[in-house]
């Protein structure tokens, strides 16, 4: 099991596009469960996979316009999933809605997620268990952000040397990901049924 400090996650998570104050919004209002709440001033609050699974649906979803409260109803459906998720190579959610209300100016009914980014991650920080779970407090001698970022930039760096484009990378994903689609007998769906209201 991950514990990941709130610091390292606000970083882990900037390139899906979440802010620090996104994040902090998420967890102080519950729809992101922590695994260690904060108590007091100078207290940790650390995340795991689960929580990792509520931020990045939390802010798929709010992306789409869904407010906040629908945001943590949709998320408390789907949390008994986060453990075969968690596992799985590939998987894909999708909620569907029994009626459509007012929560839907365009009416869907239904939303996609596609959770490969999080599955990624989550394989990444569990490779990296050693530098992804020391815990920091105040500032370190030695900022594990500009290593982080030095480690993104030698990957980068390598990629660039070697002529991968992002084209190159979009392509090898989209051959994975057929070949994963065609193995028989192979469930990559999660369908998640939920009251619209």
């Amino acid at each position: 099991m991950l514990q990941i400090q709130m610091g390292k996650a606000k970083e882990l998570f900037s390139p899906w596009g979440v802010r620090p104050k996104e994040l902090t919004n998420l967890v102080e209002t519950g729809v992101v469960k922590t695994l260690q709440a904060g108590r007091g001033k100078g207290s940790l609050r650390l995340l795991d996979e689960k929580s990792i699974f509520d931020v990045f649906i939390a802010h798929s979803l709010g992306t789409l316009g869904l407010p906040r409260r629908r945001i943590a109803d949709l998320i408390v459906h789907i949390r008994p999933h986060y453990r075969e998720w968690i596992s799985e190579e590939e998987r894909i959610v999708v909620f569907e809605f029994k009626t459509i209300k007012k929560y839907w100016p365009i009416s869907p009914s239904s939303i996609l997620i596609d959770l490969a980014q999080v599955q990624s991650l989550i394989k990444t920080c569990l490779s990296s268990r050693e530098g992804i779970e020391s815990i920091h407090r105040g500032r370190p001698a030695r900022d594990w952000r500009k290593q982080f970022r030095a480690v993104a930039k030698s990957i980068a760096k390598e990629m660039n040397e070697k002529g991968i484009t992002e084209e190159d990378i979009d392509t090898a994903i989209a051959e994975v990901r057929e070949r994963r689609k065609t193995r028989a007998g192979k469930d990559v769906t999660t369908v998640v049924t939920v009251p619209a209201s």
